[in-house]
This record gives C-alpha cells, structure tokens and sequence, in this order.
C-alpha cells in the first residue's frame, strides 16, 4: 500500500520547485548564460523536482511490490506497464530522468542551451507527472 501522505507532499515539492521557475522573470537564453546565479537556481530546482519525481516513482514500484527496475528510466517503465503513467508521457519522464543524470555527473558539459529549452518549454511535463500520478491514486 503507498503512503499517500508521503506521495502528495512529494508532489507538492515539484509543484513548489516549479513554481518557483516560473516565477523567474522572463530571461533571455543571452542573460540566462551571462547570470551564473539564475542559470544555477534554474539547474538545482530542475534536478530536485525530477529528484522527487524519481523518489515518488520508486516509492510506488517499492510498495505495490512490482519488479525491481534496472534504472531510474526502468522505474517509469514500471508505472508505465501497469498504466500508472500514461504510455503518451512516459518517453518525457524517462527523459528527464536523463537529463537529471547528465545535470548531477555531467554537469561541466551540459550545454546551456538544454537547460534553458527545459526550463523554458518542458515545465508543463511535471505537472502532467502530477495529475497523472493523483488521478491514479486519487490524491
């Protein structure tokens, strides 16, 4: 059985990390590079919310007892099979497990221009990570 409770202030944290994100002034990809202190707020928040994204997903796997996952991409594939996740949204979540990963081992590489194309036009995919997940559970 999932913690409810533990699942829904999860939920709130990517809610409050993302709100946090667009609460950014509008900022060009040219300030975005120049402003060290925005661009870093910008990458620790994307990371903490898909953090708690990773940590909302293994809790599920964890308490309905499903396979083991081989990664945390393989995590997402779990919710997937059992329709927990939507199969449309499933590719977005994997893929922002990978960029978490590149932002948290790669990060002297990871290109500015990503990072900003993720903050600028992906913030709507932890939101629908959130409804998905509250509808299943009813939340």
């Amino acid at each position: 059985m999932i913690d409810k409770t533990l699942v829904r202030n999860r939920l709130k944290k990517i809610e409050q990390y993302v709100e946090e994100l667009k609460n950014i002034k509008e900022i060009s990809f040219e300030e975005f590079q120049k402003n060290i202190v925005i661009k870093r707020f910008i990458e620790r928040n994307l990371e903490l919310a898909i953090q708690q994204m990773i940590d909302v997903c293994k809790h599920i796997v964890s308490r309905l007892n499903l396979r083991e996952p081989n990664s945390y991409a393989d995590c997402f594939e779990i919710l997937g099979e059992k329709r927990i996740v939507s199969e449309e949204n499933l590719e977005k979540y994997k893929n922002m497990v990978k960029f978490r990963n590149l932002l948290i081992h790669i990060y002297d590489t990871v290109s500015d221009k990503i990072v900003y194309q993720v903050y600028k036009e992906r913030l709507k995919d932890f939101e629908i990570f959130i409804k998905e997940i509250k509808n299943y559970f009813k939340i």
